[in-house]
């Protein structure tokens, strides 16, 4: 199985986790501000509704090491978005450890839109590392499962949460 068929969604509710999953990712780690809105009725990452300052570094005359800190802050949202959409969806949702195919698909994924951020394999392995110890100690967080499960059911039921909703269900987080 390639890794793009070993990352796809089981069904309905699996989507609703791996969507929440990414939110929850924005969330732990301080970048809610790019998200607009999330939504279990759009495909792939565009689940997630970017803020424009998400693609735009917002000064005309910026440096290149503020530009380059800036494509990769957007690298680290991604990988952070689609560790746990994988993590949520296997350790919330079926209660069982993600396996090495998992592992290695979400690493063939990140590749593959690290090239359009210029890293090199060594750096996305080192970043996609350092993530995924990160992830794997938050979602063995018992709070973090009520959370993700609070906002699975939210979104299997509306289908699309605004910024403003998220920050309400999760604010207490």
């Amino acid at each position: 199985m390639n890794s793009a068929e070993c990352l796809k969604y089981k069904d309905e509710g699996d989507r609703s986790y791996g969507v929440a999953g990414m939110a929850l990712a924005a969330f732990i780690l301080d970048y809610e501000k790019y998200i607009s809105s999330i939504s279990i009725e759009r495909r792939g990452l565009d689940s997630v509704e970017f803020t424009p300052e998400f693609f735009v570094v917002s000064a005309e005359g910026i440096s290149a090491k503020a530009s380059w800190s800036h494509i990769l802050e957007q690298f680290q949202v991604i990988a952070s978005m689609l560790i746990s959409n994988v993590m949520c969806r296997r350790m919330v949702k079926d209660q069982t450890e993600p396996d090495m195919s998992l592992r290695r698909a979400m690493l063939e994924a990140l590749s593959d839109y690290a090239g359009e951020c210029q890293l090199e394999s060594d750096e996305v392995a080192e970043l996609f590392d350092k993530h995924y110890i990160y992830f794997d100690r938050a979602y063995r967080n018992s709070r973090l499962h009520a959370a993700a499960k609070r906002l699975a059911d939210e979104l299997s039921t509306r289908h699309t949460l605004s910024h403003s909703e998220l920050c309400e269900l999760l604010g207490g987080f």
